[in-house]
């Protein structure tokens, strides 16, 4: 089994990153009392921290960077729903002309073949029938759906 990692920045990643960075910071922390405040000093027994190191304030900034990178990344990838917006649907395949395959295996797939349509029902003597504007199918009278696309524009 092959794993490959992508170049990309994923959510993913940068929550992994985000922990990384997290636990760093959390097992580079002193309990030392700060050397300007003089009672704790003393109450220390004498034992101060002039500043927190290096590898603790950087770890604790790259973990807040990488939370705020995975909160952008996972609201750019749903940006169309946070918006209201629907996501385009998938578009009708084109007619397909055969070519050469680039992967040659056992996982290797044909070219997916465009759905045959359904074909228009008969209308039901005694009932109003109109026609779907998306795709012309007719549409008996108290239907939902068009039953050639499915779109929910039926009359009702």
């Amino acid at each position: 089994m092959k794993i490959s990692f992508t170049k990309a920045p994923t959510f993913t990643k940068a929550i992994i990153a985000a922990a990384v960075f997290t636990i760093v910071y959390l097992a580079s922390t002193s309990n030392l009392p700060s050397c300007s405040d003089t009672a704790a000093v003393l109450s220390s027994g004498g034992e101060c921290i002039e500043r927190q190191s290096f590898l603790h304030t950087a770890s604790g900034w790259l973990a807040l960077i990488c939370l705020v990178a995975a909160v952008l990344l996972l609201a750019l990838k749903y940006k169309d729903s946070i918006l209201g917006r629907q996501a385009p649907g998938p578009q009708a395949p084109g007619p397909r002309t055969p070519g050469p395959r680039t992967h040659q295996g056992p996982w290797a797939q044909a070219p997916a073949q465009a759905p045959a349509q359904a074909p228009a029902q008969a209308p039901v003597p005694g009932r109003a029938s109109g026609f779907c504007a998306k795709c012309g199918t007719r549409i008996i009278a108290g239907d939902r759906f068009c039953q050639g696309c499915g779109d929910p524009s039926g009359s009702l």
